[in-house]
């Protein structure tokens, strides 16, 4: 008998044993959050690439990671501070970031890749290892890494008029808007007088006669309605700018385990992959030229082959000058890419 309680005693020991065991397990992991920053707002192309993004990898993650896309810049970060708010990975861990928002902290980027200076959009295509080496040079000092790209979702930039105009010497004596300064020096070599209107002004400076053309790319034209202010539009020039980048915190990168990182890795490079495809092709552009056209726009035959050589040639000219003059890793950055393009 006495053999007998000491069995049971035995057994309910091991039971308690188990159960308290139990009790004492961890919680089952919970998948680690980030948060990403972009400045486009949901409706703009830009974002739904960079959705598309986000939701592969949620998927793939199964659990590990969940990244809440914040755009519009709704989390309060500006991405001229992008270099100093990432590293860290507390505030955001991931951003998408076009490189020309950074020149305050990195004056050369305003001349790496120009607009104006690359004939075409398979070029911009031939150039990415190059830009990739600039970039990650930077990043390697701020804590950042590059996973990838997101290609811009349009090709090609237009001269809209109120008038009918698909000359350079048509430009002259108007008053032209541009988005950077870079362009106000490129048309002043061309004798046109240029100047910097933002994208939220524009209709307005039209329509009350600030400026009578703008310079702007046919895929966003119809976001803003411009074919109600300027309805003549001709193309003179390929959007050929800096690649959007997809940018992650090293530290909070480097945290996740190896097949996470793999999968921020893979779907990063699938999602370049496809925008650059539709970049190349002008998807959106094609369908924004239907849209413009059936709202009462009138496509021109585009700046003649000669206007076209002479509009790149100007802002060769003006790269290699500002190149010269902003400092040497400018001139270093403008070698580099210039090696990269060929003879384009």
């Amino acid at each position: 008998m006495g053999k007998l309680r000491f069995g049971v005693a035995r057994w309910m020991c091991g039971l308690i044993g188990i159960v308290l065991g139990a009790c004492a397990l961890p919680a089952l992991s919970q998948p680690v959050e980030w948060k990403m920053h972009i400045v486009w707002v949901p409706a703009r192309e830009e974002a739904k690439a960079y959705q598309k993004f986000v939701d592969l990898v949620n998927e793939r993650a199964k659990g590990k990671l969940n990244i809440t896309l914040h755009a519009g810049a709704t989390l309060g970060v500006k991405d001229a501070d992008m270099l100093r708010v990432l590293p860290p990975g507390n505030v955001i861990q991931i951003a998408g970031l076009y490189p020309g928002y950074m020149t305050r902290d990195l004056p050369e980027y305003a001349v790496t890749v120009p607009p104006g200076v690359i004939k075409d959009a398979e070029t911009l295509v031939k150039i990415l290892p190059t830009l990739t080496n600039i970039y990650q040079e930077t990043y390697d000092k701020w804590g950042i890494k590059l996973l990838g790209y997101i290609a811009h979702p349009v090709r090609d930039t237009h001269i809209y008029c109120k008038e009918p105009i698909n000359t350079l010497t048509g430009l002259k004596g108007k008053k032209l808007r541009v988005w950077e300064k870079f362009h106000v020096q490129t048309f002043e070599t061309l004798g046109v007088s240029a100047q910097v209107v933002g994208q939220n002004d524009l209709y307005l400076a039209m329509q009350t006669g600030v400026i009578d053309c703008a310079v702007y790319p046919i895929g966003f034209a119809n976001t803003i309605a411009l074919q109600e202010v300027a309805p003549n539009a001709a193309y003179l020039f390929p959007y050929v700018l800096h690649p959007l980048n997809l940018i992650v915190s090293k530290k909070a990168f480097d945290a996740l385990p190896p097949d996470v990182r793999k999968i921020l890795q893979d779907t990063a490079k699938e999602v370049e992959q496809m925008t650059v495809a539709a970049y190349v092709k002008g998807d959106l552009d094609k369908e924004a030229l239907v849209v413009f056209q059936q709202k009462g726009g009138k496509l021109l035959q585009p700046f003649s082959a000669q206007d076209q050589a002479a509009f790149q040639n100007a802002a060769r000219n003006v790269w290699d000058r500002e190149a010269k003059a902003i400092s040497p890793k400018a001139l270093q950055n403008h070698d580099a890419v210039i090696k990269a393009i060929g003879s384009n």
